[in-house]
């Protein structure tokens, strides 16, 4: 049972993460096809909430990991 909660506390974060980068790649193309000349600035926002997004993602495996080791 334990390696099942490490399975899904390493998985969801990953899962999550990829779901959210879709999304924001999607609204990302979206607003260039609305407004090709802020493809700079566009894209900037898009890089950075990306790297949010990682960012949780990354703590999620963190925490399973300390998780797993202190079960």
């Amino acid at each position: 049972m334990s390696e099942l909660a490490f399975v899904l506390a390493y998985a969801l974060p990953a899962f999550g993460a990829a779901v959210g980068i879709g999304i924001i790649g999607g609204n990302a193309l979206n607003a260039f096809g609305r407004n090709p000349e802020q493809l700079g600035q566009v894209r900037q926002l898009m890089i950075l909430a990306i790297v949010f997004c990682d960012s949780l993602a990354i703590i999620g495996i963190i925490v399973a990991f300390i998780a797993k080791a202190v079960a």
